[in-house]
């Protein structure tokens, strides 16, 4: 059972999901940040602890202090931001007081070696998973599918829309393959109530999977246009353009270039990063055979893509 609990990155989108479920549970949540900022801490309602990530004794020395048994990392694992989280399962490994670790994973796949070889998305995150499985502490990694808040259209959610396939805003479409295949979607809110849950169980399993909904992209392409009322205007990449590293532009990606990269001339970092996880949609490798939250807890219910995607929608 866990009590203490630090969320690395807990300022960000799912962070803040986290903070909110963990505030209104048994636990006691803490925020790890790399600057302490009063007022978002008074805006959060929880203390907000200043971490130095470089330095793997200030955060042995931080854990400790606090009494943090449990940690749950959201730090976002591009490019130099990596070796942050590393530092931080170090030094949980090496706190006297902490147990528990939830890595920064939260993916739509259980990547395999050989998808981490094609792809630094996926080799970043092997990379987490490898450092974890050399330490005494208990984790868990946790896969919900797709964020269900990119296409939301009146669900409130500190997760931006991201137009991941579906541009909810735009009007269009750039399916991976044929668009067939299933899908998973949770929305933030249900990840965190979840994780919270999980938190609860004597004993974890090394990973855990969760939806709200599953579909395909066909099928949520349909459900999207009926929302609107209006035709989206579809295209198809086939593998093989995807295997080159290629994908089809769609108007709000623009803003995605900016968001992860800090620039919208980013869009060959981008399209290299995201073709290899359509890839792995298009060839079906969205497989979820493990231990399902949504069974575990079946009082959670989740919010379905309809529902997101209806206008002034009351859940």
């Amino acid at each position: 059972m866990s009590h203490v609990v630090a969320i690395a990155g807990g300022s960000g989108a799912l962070g803040r999901a986290l903070v909110d479920a963990l505030k209104n549970s048994a636990y006691k949540p803490l925020i790890l940040a790399r600057q302490v900022n009063q007022a978002l801490e008074s805006d959060f309602g929880v203390p907000v602890l200043q971490a130095d990530y470089s330095s793997q004794d200030s955060l042995v020395q931080l854990l400790e202090s606090h009494n943090i048994d449990t940690v749950i990392s959201c730090i976002t694992n591009y490019d130099e931001h990596h070796s942050t989280e590393l530092n931080l399962i170090a030094a949980a490994e090496r706190a006297s007081v902490t147990n528990r670790y939830i890595p920064s994973i939260w993916s739509g796949f259980d990547y395999t070696s050989g998808q981490g070889k094609v792809s630094p998305f996926a080799g970043s995150r092997l990379t987490l998973l490898d450092a974890l499985s050399t330490t005494k502490l208990e984790w868990t990694a946790i896969f919900p599918g797709i964020f269900l808040d990119f296409y939301t259209l009146s669900i409130p959610s500190y997760t931006k829309r991201s137009a991941l396939a579906i541009d909810i805003d735009g009007n269009a479409a750039a399916i991976p393959g044929d668009g067939n295949y299933p899908v998973y979607f949770t929305h933030t809110t249900d990840l965190a109530k979840y994780t919270t849950a999980l938190l609860g169980l004597d004993h974890w399993q090394k990973k855990y999977y969760a939806y709200g909904d599953k579909m395909t992209w066909n099928e949520a392409v349909a459900v999207a246009e009926t929302a609107k009322g209006v035709k989206f205007s579809v295209a198809y990449d086939s593998v093989e353009k995807l295997k080159r590293g290629e994908i089809t532009e769609l108007p709000g990606h623009k803003a995605v270039y900016k968001q992860l990269f800090g620039s919208e001339d980013a869009k060959a970092n981008f399209q290299k990063m995201m073709s290899g996880v359509a890839v792995f949609m298009a060839e079906g490798q969205m497989v979820y055979e493990g231990p399902l939250l949504n069974e575990i807890f079946p009082s959670i219910k989740p919010l379905k893509v309809r529902d997101a995607m209806t206008p002034n929608s009351v859940v």
